[in-house]
Order: structure tokens, then C-alpha cells, then sequence
């Protein structure tokens, strides 16, 4: 588990939160698949000020998820992609969303594997990795092992930006 240094710093771990594949992935994020509507209230006596979700509006349960958010007082932030399109441009935004939030952060997508993606070069845009330990975490420190293809367009897109 990294600490990230813009990251706000605290003694105490994300709570857990009974998703798929739930992952502690810093001092403040914590990240993992779907949530329902339900357990998305439950998120600010956790400690959690924000949500981050990967999912489009299209898929299954994002429209409750949304109005649950705004209910319970959370900063929701859709950054939406697709398994095999996401890019560094995705990770600033998750960037700026977790540096902007005052509290825990959960991350999420349906079953974590964009997370994990994303989470691997948005590490590499705050800590200078290169493309070999970007893919190297995309691989082993996400919330769930994630196919090649997605671990190679992980070290394609710091490639790229080098």
C-alpha cells in the first residue's frame, strides 16, 4: 500500500465497505466494484467524503447510486471508461478528485479492474513511475488481477506521456 504525497494525511485506514473485491489502496483511497444505493449511505459514518466512480450512467444501478450520493452529503465524481480506453487524462481527473476530497475516498467500478488500471497511472502521475512499475502495479497492487491487455495499455500510456 502506497501513501501518496498529496494525498491528506491520517493515522486511520478507510473503513471497510462490503463490495466486490474492496482493496485498501493508500492512506485515504480505498477502492473495489459496485455499491448499491443502500451501503452508499452508510459511506459518511465510515469516514468517506467522496465516491470516484469508472462506470457510465448506462450501466446497472449508476443513476441510484448518484442520488444516494447527493442524499448522504458525498462528493460524487463520475470519471466514466471502458475496460481498454482509459488514459492518463482519466487518471488527472481521479488525481484532482482525490487531492480536492477531506476525507476517505472510495474508488470504484463494477468489479475493480478499472480501478486497478487507472489506480496503476494515476500512481505513476503523482510518483514518477516508469512504465514498468506502472504496469508492475496495475498488475499486483489493484483491487483484483486485471487481463495483459489492460496491464499493456497501462505501460503504453506512460510510454506515451515519457
Amino acid at each position: 500500500m502506497q501513501t501518496l504525497g498529496f494525498l491528506f494525511q491520517t493515522d486511520e485506514l478507510p473503513h471497510e465497505v462490503d463490495i466486490m473485491n474492496f482493496t485498501i489502496l493508500s492512506t485515504q483511497v480505498a477502492g473495489g466494484g459496485a455499491i448499491s444505493a443502500e451501503q452508499v449511505s452508510t459511506l459518511p459514518e465510515k469516514g468517506y467524503t467522496t465516491i470516484i466512480n469508472l462506470r457510465s450512467e448506462r450501466e446497472d444501478g449508476v443513476k441510484a447510486e448518484m442520488a444516494a450520493a447527493d442524499a448522504a452529503g458525498l462528493t460524487y465524481v463520475s470519471v466514466p471508461v471502458g475496460g481498454g480506453n482509459f488514459t492518463l487524462e482519466h487518471a488527472k481527473q481521479v488525481s484532482d478528485a482525490i487531492a480536492a476530497s477531506s476525507g476517505h475516498v472510495l474508488f470504484h467500478c463494477a468489479s475493480g479492474g478499472r480501478v486497478s488500471a487507472v489506480w496503476a497511472l494515476t500512481r505513476a502521475l503523482n510518483e514518477g513511475l516508469s512504465p514498468e512499475e506502472a504496469g508492475r502495479v496495475a498488475a499486483e497492487e489493484g483491487c483484483r488481477p486485471i487481463p495483459d491487455g489492460m496491464v499493456d495499455r497501462v505501460v503504453k500510456e506512460v510510454q506515451a506521456a515519457l
